[in-house]
């Protein structure tokens, strides 16, 4: 019950404010928007890299084992 008073509360003081200071709440929303965009972008590029599986690719051309300078001298001698 505490609870839903506390929400009945918090919700009367910020319809409070957001009328009150309106403006404040608009110059707000137009410096994190920006923000916002840049952190969506990228979720969306990192989403976009996983389903193309080029950590893969990469992954898997690192794992490839490398020719030794041990087994090119038994070729040569």
């Amino acid at each position: 019950m505490m609870n839903v008073v506390f929400g009945l509360v918090a919700i009367c003081l910020a319809i409070w404010g957001l009328i009150t200071y309106w403006w404040y709440t608009v110059e707000v929303v137009i410096a994190i928007f920006p923000v916002v965009l840049l952190f969506f972008g990228v979720v969306a590029l990192m989403a976009g890299i996983k389903q193309t599986g080029l950590k893969a690719a990469v992954v898997q051309k690192k794992s490839t084992p490398e020719p030794t300078e041990a087994s090119a001298r038994t070729k040569d001698e």
